[in-house]
């Protein structure tokens, strides 16, 4: 199979691909004690978070091999936004748990950054998806006009 990374939405669920990836590295939360010493809790630290992660970022990596088949990289991108938004209310939750003694980092959103990007790779597809069907109506109407 030929992967199209000129096609808009590859690229937005590769970076999308990249910043669930980048989760794997990074620090949830952290705090400073009074001796200076830092302590964070990092995604993989947590099963439920490293789950989410991996799932998240394999049906990233699915939805760009179909960039073809418009309709179910549309499928696979509106179920990866729909645990992405589990995994942000997941993290909210965490949050206001937390926040009394860790100061949370700017990773925390990127599941929120990745429905953004996936929405708007799911526009690009749609709209690839509508220009194939409309050629081939136009073809099918040509076929008959010539009988």
């Amino acid at each position: 199979m030929i992967l199209t990374w000129p096609r808009m939405q590859n690229v937005l669920l590769a970076i999308s691909a990249f910043l669930m990836l980048s989760l794997l590295w990074s620090r949830l939360c952290y705090t400073v004690d009074m001796d200076g010493v830092e302590y964070s809790i990092k995604f993989t630290e947590h099963v439920q978070f490293l789950i989410f992660t991996l799932i998240t970022f394999a049906l990233c990596i699915a939805a760009i091999c179909y960039c073809k088949q418009y309709i179910l990289q549309i499928r696979v991108c509106i179920i990866n936004i729909i645990i992405l938004l589990g995994y942000q209310i997941w993290l909210v939750v965490a949050f206001f748990q937390l926040k009394s003694v860790y100061t949370f980092t700017i990773s925390a959103l990127f599941p929120l950054v990745c429905i953004i990007l996936i929405i708007l790779a799911i526009r690009f597809s749609w709209k690839d998806a509508s220009v194939v069907i409309a050629r081939d109506f136009r073809r099918k109407a040509a076929k008959k006009l010539k009988k």
